[in-house]
């Protein structure tokens, strides 16, 4: 019985110990939490289109979500990705509305989300800013060269047939749109970058010690500079996205944006302290955070109180993080302290 108990304590030791080390595993079962929460509360969960549309209104902060875990993968922290990516919409609308081609529209809307990513990083790694003051005041910048550009009026009139379907309001296969496709190959490219290339594990390595990091030959500069780029990337794109999706690009497009950025990718394990992060787990923050916001719709609480509840999460998330790292730390400690007691326990019976 004794045995059977310590067997069942260990069992429950490890288990606990692979929450830890992978966060993803928590973020999908506190998806599927709310998702049992939300179909017994509220029994039109399930109906209609409401989870065609719930994954539809996460594609955006996905998109943001996915740059912004890189960069706090590499040990920064992007606060401009929302002011950025409207200022990218509206580029990418007023060209159309000009009488321009669509991939002529797409293409400056990429070349400003870069240009901004390569201020973001000159500022924090040439001039030395702090990453949140350094994109903060890119944010200020991005949304300022939008005001005056729009003169606090929304861009309209600058919808095609075609840019329906950039923004999702027109399916592209069956219930597929473009967006779920663009989403998913960003996914996809963002994890290979990570896990199979040399720039993903300096990513890593940055984010972990960017001391040791330097030391071994990496460019930090450099690195840290290409993830604010890649951020800046995936605004732009969200923000042709977001532009379609909307019919119209106002002034105040992106605020809050970052906000649900960050969220979502600490929600998914990215770790505040850099070094830490995974792509699958920015991508079910984002649902979970979406299906947090559509629980509240669901529930008739005012639209006004969803920043309140984005807020409050974001506020949990970031505890979460910090008693993940604590645990997360001590798991291993406690992991190399076997592996090392077990490696002594073999080298004695190979000696005797």
């Amino acid at each position: 019985m004794k045995s059977r108990t310590l067997d069942i304590a260990t069992v429950s030791r490890n288990a606990w110990e692979r929450l830890v080390v992978d966060p993803t595993l928590g973020v999908i079962s506190l998806l599927v939490i709310f998702s049992l929460i939300a179909a017994f509360a509220f029994p039109v969960f399930y109906a209609g289109n409401n989870i065609y549309n719930l994954v539809g209104s996460s594609i955006t902060v996905m998109i943001l979500a996915i740059g912004m875990t890189i960069v706090l993968i590499s040990g920064g922290i992007d606060l401009s990705v929302g002011a950025v990516m409207a200022l990218c919409a509206g580029t990418a609308a007023s060209v159309v509305k000009l009488g321009a081609p669509l991939w002529v529209a797409f293409l400056c809307a990429l070349l400003v989300g870069v240009i901004a990513g390569l201020m973001n990083g000159f500022l924090v790694t040439r001039v030395g800013l702090p990453d949140f003051i350094g994109t903060l005041a890119m944010l200020g910048l991005a949304s300022g060269v939008l005001y005056i550009a729009t003169q606090g009026v929304p861009i309209i009139g600058y919808m095609t047939s075609e840019y329906y379907v950039i923004g999702g309001l027109e399916p592209l296969v069956g219930p597929v749109t473009l967006p779920m496709v663009v989403a998913l190959v960003l996914a996809l490219s963002a994890g290979w970058l990570l896990s199979r290339t040399r720039l993903g594990t300096h990513f890593f390595a940055v984010g972990s010690n960017a001391v040791a990091a330097r030391q071994s030959g990496v460019s930090v500069r450099w690195v840290k500079t290409q993830a604010y780029v890649i951020s800046g990337v995936c605004a732009a794109i969200a923000g042709v996205i977001l532009a379609g999706r909307n019919n119209n690009v106002p002034a105040d497009l992106g605020t809050g944006y970052e906000i649900q950025a960050i969220s979502a990718a600490i929600i998914g394990g990215a770790s505040l302290m850099g070094g830490r992060g995974r792509v699958l787990g920015a991508v079910l923050g984002s649902l979970t955070l979406a299906l947090a916001i559509n629980i509240i719709n669901l529930a008739g609480v005012p639209s006004s109180f969803q920043k309140i509840v984005i807020g409050a999460i974001l506020l949990l998330a970031v505890i979460a993080n910090y008693l993940s790292e604590l645990a997360r730390n001590a798991a291993l400690r406690r992991r190399a302290k076997r592996d090392s007691q077990a490696s002594s326990l073999e080298r004695t019976k190979k000696e005797i």
